[in-house]
């Protein structure tokens, strides 16, 4: 009993939803190492963002002053 229990255990090869299931794994570990690798140029691109709105607000402020409203 022992033995055929053994080669049972032994033959076992992945099922189709345990296939699957280590793809999704791998392509969402490839997506995070993806999201990672562009983690510096995202940050910069927010970083040139930010700025621009806040010059942009300024600007808008000081419009706004010197056509005699108020901000």
């Amino acid at each position: 009993m022992l033995g055929w229990l053994k080669r049972m255990i032994g033959r076992s090869r992945p099922s189709p939803g345990q296939r699957a299931a280590e793809g999704a794994l791998d392509r969402a570990q490839c997506a995070l190492q993806a999201a990672e690798d562009r983690r510096p140029a995202v940050e910069a691109a927010a970083r040139v963002l930010r700025e621009a709105r806040r010059e942009n607000h300024f600007a808008e402020r000081i419009g706004i002053v010197l056509r005699g409203g108020t901000p």
